[in-house]
């Protein structure tokens, strides 16, 4: 049975929180829990709302997935469309193995980033200049820029 609030490390678009940059400070609780950087992101966030109004734990429960509030995601090449693909893949993976075990995997998957970034004396992968490596293709989570993402969150209606 999952923890109610395991929930909290993974947001609705599938987003993996513990794994933010803003998360790993404690600036942020993750996108469900609105504590930190995540109250005032959700205010704006229509991924956020739409899940909560449709009372689902994840996107890719909704018969509209993906929707036009995913653009956020995309890009012009695939290459660059990185996050779009990374959070499909986790909402595919909640879905078919559970949370606690999407959770387990995922932690792992952390505990091997910061030991790598320990060997290279920094603290987190955003520092590092080996980047990309065997254990990140993508870009680094941290987050996003609050305007822009209003700005792009006030264009999907």
């Amino acid at each position: 049975m999952t923890d109610k609030n395991e929930w909290n490390f993974v947001a609705p678009c599938g987003l993996y929180c513990e794994e933010c940059t803003a998360f790993l400070n404690s600036e942020c609780g993750g996108c469900r829990s609105n504590k930190g950087l995540s109250e005032k992101y959700n205010k704006y966030c229509k991924i956020y709302q739409c899940s909560s109004d449709k009372n689902l734990k994840i996107c890719v429960e909704c018969k509209d997935f993906p929707c036009k509030f995913f653009d956020f995601f995309k890009a012009e090449t695939l290459e660059s469309s990185s996050w779009f693909i990374d959070v499909w893949h986790n909402m595919k993976q909640v879905r078919e193995i559970g949370l606690t075990e999407f959770l387990t995997k995922k932690r792992d998957w952390l505990r091997k980033r910061k030991e790598c970034a320990k060997k290279r004396n920094i603290k987190y992968c955003d520092e590092c200049k080996q980047w990309p490596c065997e254990l990140i293709k993508r870009p680094i989570l941290v987050p996003a820029d609050l305007e822009g993402f209003k700005e792009f969150m006030k264009k999907c209606k």
